[in-house]
């Protein structure tokens, strides 16, 4: 059994209220609500946990203020954490769930966190402690490295975590974009990046919008092709594609009516990787991954493969 560790530096406590119909500026009733412990890294954990009980540990930067609260929604789910204490909350999200529409809005309160010389100092030691744990994963296991890194953590996080694992044997999975992505790749090319369109755009060919689908497919092998590694684009309903050190794939979505779309990217991330190490090919990776990502989309909890 493959053993993975998912590390994501914006835990989540995340709020899911499901209404009849959802009107602003009006009273608006819910007709159920959950509570969960999310943020990118731990919806994958969650999934791959499903998928082989076991299978996955979670490092997680949490606020001292409500860290309890967050560890045992977490074991509610059965889901192994190796907690990393920083100053302030951990932060709030709220999905809203209109059904009669099949929508899901997102409310992400990032909570404030002090700029005084102390909360500098104890981010600076939660990231050595991160790293500290990184660099203890042995060899044959995976890191996947997913979500944003708020400003009080350090820009040399992620390629760091990158570069460690990798000078260890371990393959490393990112889902994270933007100037953090470009430092990790800079200083040791992620195995598997796993992204949106809009934001391998954003990444890797800034000022191009909106390229069809064939010269869209031609950036991402070309990309593949220079970083030796494997590209993955989710579209949203559109087909994935993705390609394999300059050889391209590609796989339709089935069209579904969706319960919640929040975390279906992370459930396709946890489906590819665990598919891709089992040694299974692209072509099961990306078959698992599809699927993983519409049985989240049919389930109100995110980051999640089964119907609760």
């Amino acid at each position: 059994m493959p053993h993975f560790m998912a590390l994501g530096l914006s835990s989540t406590v995340q709020e899911t209220v499901s209404f009849k119909s959802l009107a602003l500026g009006a009273v608006n009733r819910s007709v159920s609500y959950r509570l969960d412990a999310s943020g990118k890294a731990v919806n994958a954990a969650r999934v791959l946990n499903q998928i082989e009980r076991g299978c996955v540990s979670a490092i997680c930067p949490l606020g001292s203020e409500n860290a309890s609260l967050f560890l045992s929604l977490a074991a509610g789910d059965c889901l192994p954490v190796i907690p990393v204490m920083v100053p302030g909350k951990t932060r709030y999200c709220y999905t809203l769930l209109d059904v009669g529409e099949g929508t899901a809005t997102e409310l992400v309160v990032g909570e404030s966190v002090s700029a005084d010389a102390a909360a500098r100092e104890a981010f600076h030691a939660a990231r050595d402690r991160i790293l500290e744990i990184v660099s203890g994963i042995p060899p044959g296991d995976y890191l996947l490295l997913a979500g944003s890194r708020p400003a009080a953590f350090a820009g040399d996080l992620y390629p760091q975590a990158c570069h460690l694992a990798r000078e260890a044997g371990v393959p490393v999975m990112t889902d994270f974009h933007g100037p953090d992505l470009l430092a990790a790749v800079g200083r040791a090319v992620p195995d598997i990046i796993k992204i949106n369109e809009g934001e391998f755009l954003a990444t890797f060919a800034p000022g191009i919008s909106s390229p069809d689908e064939r010269d869209l497919a031609g950036m991402i092998a070309a990309e593949s092709a220079r970083l030796g590694n494997v590209i993955v684009i989710t579209r949203g309903a559109d087909a994935v594609l993705a390609a394999d050190r300059g050889t391209p794939f590609r796989r339709e979505v089935e069209p579904l009516k969706p319960v919640n779309v929040i975390g279906c990217g992370d459930s396709f991330a946890a489906g590819f990787l665990y598919a891709w190490a089992k040694g299974e090919g692209m072509d099961a990776a990306l078959d698992r991954a599809v699927r993983c990502a519409s049985a989240n989309a049919m389930s109100i909890r995110p980051g999640s493969i089964q119907n609760s």
